[in-house]
């Protein structure tokens, strides 16, 4: 390398010396849910990414970088709860999910190339894995992390000493909060690798699995997919800050149970939000709901937009107004 580099560590709170496993940098980013537009808020996080990649490669360091595309299983809430993305997303548009997700996926790379991304060297869809994430299921479940409830398949948090690392969560005082809503978890951060019992019925995505017709879960997905291109253990991992207290953490706890390997990931890195005058956060429900294409519209470029990421760091939050 050219420089020293040091990065920022999500898990331990600290900026660490960068040293890869393997000669090759091994990169997984969580890409999009595709029942929408990319907001410019979700599109912050891969500018960042980008940068990130650039730096890697900038400094003669040889990148393999994965995304994944979610177009199955991703619920409004990352808990286990709401309504299904996809099925939302066939709803407004009277198509069937699987349009909606061709469709998006294609809008979504259209804003990277926009914005001067360079794409991953992989690109892989959820529901092109599902062999991947049943066999891994079935491996937690021959380690005894695993319990079938409700129709559902369920991982079991409380058989790990460390779930919830990432975060630093507060097991005790998170218990009230979630405890109540769903009444087939042993313990309230107990999550669903599977569903059988779908709750919505006219669920479209549905595949066999030794417990029953259904579908996976949106943690196992990124667990089952970077492993196969990345390997057991890789370097890093990215997204916004919102997927540390739930995705993130369930993923590290999933892969370090089949695998019995820790560190999974050595480095992990979170970008924070892109907020609005009035301290909001961007979201696809609200009426703060911008793409590059209304950015476009008012005369704005997308390397316009990706200059104006640029203007602080990215693990602060970045204000957006049109002034």
């Amino acid at each position: 390398p050219i420089f020293m580099l040091k990065l920022y560590n999500t898990l331990n709170r600290k900026k660490e010396k960068f040293v890869p496993l393997k000669k090759e940098v091994r990169f997984y980013a969580c890409g999009a849910t595709v029942y929408h537009y990319a907001h410019i808020g979700n599109l912050r996080c891969y500018v960042f990414e980008d940068v990130l990649k650039r730096v890697l490669l900038f400094n003669k360091f040889k990148v393999k970088h994965v995304m994944n595309i979610t177009d199955v299983g991703h619920l409004t809430s990352d808990a286990d709860e709401g309504e299904d993305k996809m099925l939302k997303g066939a709803r407004r548009e009277k198509k069937t999910v699987w349009e909606v997700a061709e469709f998006y996926t294609q809008a979504f790379k259209d804003d990277l190339t926009k914005l001067n991304i360079i794409f991953p060297d992989i690109w892989c869809k959820a529901t092109d894995h599902i062999k991947e994430q049943l066999a891994l299921i079935e491996r937690l479940e021959k380690k005894g992390f695993t319990y079938q409830s409700g129709g559902n398949v369920y991982f079991d948090t409380s058989k790990l000493n460390d779930y919830g690392k990432l975060a630093q969560l507060d097991l005790e005082a998170k218990q009230k909060h979630r405890v109540k809503k769903d009444i087939n978890k042993k313990n309230p951060h107990d999550f669903v690798l599977w569903f059988t019992t779908s709750k919505f019925k006219d669920q479209e995505m549905k595949w066999e699995s030794p417990w029953g017709e259904g579908y996976p879960g949106w943690h196992i997905e990124c667990s089952a997919m970077s492993m196969k291109y990345l390997g057991e253990q890789f370097d890093l991992h990215c997204g916004g800050i919102d997927h540390i207290p739930v995705h993130h953490t369930n993923e590290i706890a999933q892969s370090e149970a089949a695998t019995g390997k820790k560190p999974w990931v050595k480095y992990w890195l979170h970008n924070d939000f892109l907020v609005l005058g009035k301290g909001e956060k961007m979201a696809k429900s609200g009426e703060n709901f911008l793409t590059l294409s209304r950015l476009a519209e008012k005369g704005f470029s997308a390397l316009v937009y990706r200059y104006f990421c640029l203007g602080t760091r990215y693990r602060n939050p970045l204000m957006f107004s049109f002034e």
